[in-house]
C-alpha cells in the first residue's frame, strides 16, 4: 500500500528547514501543516504533483506575481523530498483565526458588522480583479476573520485564473452549486454546448458569489437550497425571498443590495469598485440608525425564548411546523453549556451481568417498547413548548426526564436546527462542500478547497425543475419528525454492566469535526447501517479480525436528509466509499476508530467515526470461538466528536 501524507509527515520532523508541528486541515487537492521557522509560525501546503497536475501550479501562479490586501501571501515554495520531489508544497502567512462563517455563528453580529466585514473584502476584490485575477471560489468558508484585528483574509486560490495561468480541462471551476450565478447554469445547461468548451467566468460572477456570502450571514439560511436539479432550476429563475422578508432585522437598505448582488447579470452590481460604494453608503446611514446595531439572529439567552418563537401547530403537519419554526428563528452566539447530572456508580460486574449476544438482542426489545411510550410523552412535552418555559425547575419536574429544548438538540453543543449553513436538520442537508479550514483558533489560511466528485459541488445535468432522484436507505434514516430526540435518546439506552478494556479516550483528528459537519454534512452522532468488514459475502457470518489497521467499504450511499421512509436526502459518501481507521481489540469486544474516508473517485476526506453493533452498542461483540477472533462483518458506522 502507498503512503499518505500523514505516514511521512509528522510532527517535529523537518520538511525544508520547517518544522513541523501538527496537521491544520485538508481540502481535495491539498493538506496544511503548521510548521515553524526561526521562530515564526507558517502553513505548509503540501499538493501532489502526480495526482493534481496542472491544477497545482495556478495557485503558485498567482500568488507568485501578485500580493494582495486583506489576502493571504506566499512566503515560499519549494518541492519536496529533494531527491525524488512528489509534492509541490506551498509556505504561506499563517492566519490564525476562523471562517467567516464561524464568526458570524459565534458572534451573533449586527447589520452595520456584516458590512464592516464585507467592505475590506470588497476592496481586496477591487485590487484583485484589476490585476485580472479571479478567484473563483468565494464562499463564506474562503474567507478568515484574523484575531487580534479581525479583519477578514481571503484564502486558497486553488481554483483562481489569470491570463497565462495553466490551463485546466472543465466546463465550469471547481465550486459549490450553491455559489453559482444564473448565466453559468444557463451556460451548464445549454444544449448546444460544445464538447470542451468552457464557460467564461467573469467579475459578474464573483459578485454573485459574494451576494450569497451576505445573503447567509443576514439571514442564516442560503437564498436558494435542495436537491441539484430543483436548484438549478431555481437559481435560472432568479427570484430569492428578500433578506427582510426572511429575517425582520435586516434592514432595508441592505436588503436591497444583496439583492442587486444576486440579481440576473444585466442588473447586477458592475464590480467590485461599485460595491466598495455601496457599502460605503450603507455604514453612513448606520450612524444614524440604531436598527443597524440590532443583533440579527435570537441569541443563547433564557429571553430569547418566547411563545412568539412557536408558530401555531394545531391543524398542520408537525415536521413543516418543525422546519418552519427552525428556519425562522436561528440562535448564534455562544450557547449555555448543558446542564449536567452525574450518573450513579455503576455495580461492580459479576459473571451473572456480563451480557451475551443473545442477552443483548432480549435487551434490546424492552428498549423499542419503551420508545413507543417515550414518544407519547415526547409529544406532550414537544406540545409544552408553546407555552413560555420556567425559569426554575418545580419539583413536579424529574430531573432525568426534561423537556425538549426548542432547539431539539441531539445533545450536541451546537445544535444542527440553527444554523442551515453548517448543520442542517436531518431533513435539509447543508453545505457540502470543503472549506478553507477547521473553523478553530489555529485555522491556517491556505487549505485547499476544490469540489467533491459526487454530490452538490458536481452538478448533473437535468432540466431544471425536475424531480429529485429518491433512494431509499436499506436500515431506517434519520428522520425527520417531532420526537427525534426521544428516540435517539431511548436508542443510547444502556444495556448494563459490562467487563471490557475499552480503548483510552482520544480526540478525533485535527479537522475531522469540521470535514464531517460542513464538508461533508454529515451531523455528529448519525448512523450509516451498511459497512462491511473485510471478508464478509452474503449474510451475516463470523469474520476473523485482528487488532490494528483496518479498512472496510460502505455498502450503499451515505445519505443526509432523508425522510422517515428513508426517502430524498443528500448525498454524503457514495457507495463503495473505503474507511480506514484501528481496530482495539477487548476482553468481550472489538472497538473500530475510523479516521479516514476515500471515494471510489479518489476524493480523501479526514473523518471521526466508531463501528457499532446493532445502532445500540458501541463496539463489536466477539463471537466464541476457541482462541480466535470473530465478530460479525456487517456493521454501522457513526460519526462522534471523541473517541471514547
Amino acid at each position: 500500500m502507498k503512503p499518505t501524507l500523514e505516514d511521512v509527515v509528522r510532527s517535529d520532523m523537518v520538511v525544508g528547514g520547517y518544522r513541523i508541528e501538527k496537521k491544520l486541515g485538508a481540502g481535495g487537492f491539498g493538506k496544511v501543516y503548521l510548521a515553524w521557522r526561526d521562530g515564526s509560525p507558517c502553513a505548509l501546503k503540501f499538493i501532489h504533483l502526480e495526482s493534481v497536475g496542472e491544477w497545482g501550479w495556478r495557485e503558485l501562479f498567482i500568488m507568485l506575481r501578485h500580493e494582495f490586501p486583506n489576502v493571504v501571501k506566499l512566503l515560499s515554495h519549494f518541492k519536496w523530498p529533494e531527491e525524488k520531489p512528489e509534492y509541490l508544497v506551498l509556505v504561506m502567512e499563517y492566519v490564525p483565526g476562523v471562517t467567516l462563517y464561524q464568526w458570524a455563528r459565534d458572534n451573533n453580529p449586527c447589520a452595520r458588522e456584516l458590512v464592516e466585514k464585507l467592505l475590506p473584502l470588497s476592496r481586496a476584490l477591487k485590487e484583485v480583479h484589476a490585476k485580472e485575477v479571479l478567484h473563483r471560489d468565494l464562499k463564506g468558508d474562503n474567507v478568515l476573520v484574523r484575531e487580534g484585528d479581525g479583519a477578514p483574509v481571503l484564502v486558497d486560490f486553488g481554483a483562481g485564473a489569470m491570463p497565462n495561468a495553466p490551463r485546466v480541462t472543465g466546463a465550469l471551476a471547481p465550486a459549490n452549486l450553491r455559489y453559482r450565478s444564473p448565466e453559468a447554469v444557463a451556460f451548464f445547461l445549454r444544449e448546444d454546448r460544445k464538447r470542451g468548451e468552457s464557460y467564461n467566468y467573469a467579475v459578474r460572477d464573483e459578485l454573485y458569489a459574494l451576494g450569497v456570502i451576505l445573503y447567509v450571514l443576514a439571514t442564516d439560511v442560503y437564498p436558494f437550497n435542495g436537491p441539484d436539479d430543483e436548484l438549478l432550476g431555481e437559481i435560472l429563475d432568479g427570484d430569492p425571498k428578500s433578506p427582510h422578508v426572511r429575517n425582520s432585522r435586516v434592514p432595508r437598505a441592505l436588503s436591497e443590495l444583496c439583492l442587486r448582488m444576486l440579481a440576473k447579470a444585466h442588473a447586477r452590481v458592475p464590480n467590485a469598485e461599485a460595491l466598495c460604494a455601496a457599502l460605503e453608503r450603507l455604514l453612513e446611514e448606520a450612524k444614524a440608525d440604531p436598527r443597524w446595531e440590532v443583533p440579527l439572529c435570537y441569541g443563547w439567552t433564557v429571553d430569547g425564548r418566547t411563545t412568539e418563537d412557536a408558530p401555531e401547530l394545531v391543524g398542520h403537519d408537525p415536521q413543516a411546523w418543525l422546519r418552519r419554526w427552525i428556519r425562522q428563528k436561528p440562535k448564534r452566539g455562544k450557547p449555555p453549556s448543558p446542564l449536567a447530572v452525574a450518573p450513579a456508580p455503576p455495580a461492580p460486574p459479576t459473571a451473572s451481568t456480563v451480557p451475551t449476544l443473545r442477552t443483548r438482542v432480549r435487551r434490546a426489545a424492552p428498549v423499542l417498547v419503551a420508545v413507543v411510550g417515550l414518544a407519547v410523552v415526547g409529544l406532550g412535552q414537544v406540545l409544552g413548548q408553546l407555552q413560555p418555559p420556567p425559569s426554575t425547575p418545580t419539583p413536579s419536574q424529574p430531573l432525568l426526564a426534561p423537556r425538549l429544548p426548542g432547539e431539539f438538540s441531539l445533545a450536541d453543543s451546537t445544535p444542527w436546527a440553527t444554523h442551515v449553513h453548517e448543520v442542517a436538520p436531518p431533513w435539509k442537508p447543508p453545505e457540502a462542500d470543503a472549506g478553507a479550514a477547521p473553523s478553530k483558533a489555529d485555522t491556517s489560511a491556505p487549505v485547499t478547497t476544490m469540489t467533491l466528485s459526487s454530490g452538490t459541488t458536481r452538478m448533473k445535468k437535468k432540466a431544471p425543475g425536475s424531480q429529485a432522484e429518491k433512494e431509499k436507505k436499506a436500515n431506517g434514516s434519520t428522520g425527520a419528525n417531532v420526537l427525534l430526540a426521544v428516540a435517539a435518546a431511548a436508542n443510547m439506552a444502556c444495556p448494563g454492566a459490562q467487563v471490557r478494556k475499552e480503548p483510552a479516550p482520544q480526540a478525533c483528528p485535527a479537522g475531522a469535526i469540521e470535514t464531517m459537519t460542513r464538508q461533508l454534512g454529515i451531523p455528529i452522532g448519525d448512523i450509516e447501517g451498511n459497512a462491511g468488514l473485510p471478508g464478509w459475502k452474503k449474510g451475516n457470518e463470523p469474520v476473523h479480525v485482528k487488532e490494528g489497521p483496518i479498512s472496510l467499504e460502505l455498502v450503499g450511499a451515505w445519505k443526509v436528509g432523508t425522510d422517515a421512509m428513508g426517502r430524498g436526502g443528500r448525498l454524503a459518501l457514495p457507495n463503495g466509499t473505503r474507511l480506514s481507521g484501528q481496530l482495539c481489540v477487548g476482553e468481550k469486544h472489538v472497538y473500530g476508530r475510523i479516521t479516514q474516508a476515500v471515494t471510489p473517485t479518489g476524493d480523501t476526506f479526514t473523518v471521526c467515526m466508531e463501528l457499532w453493533e446493532s445502532g445500540l452498542y458501541r463496539g463489536l461483540e466477539i463471537e466464541p470461538d476457541g482462541g480466535a477472533i470473530k465478530v460479525r462483518p456487517r456493521v454501522e458506522v457513526k460519526t462522534v466528536a471523541r473517541f471514547e
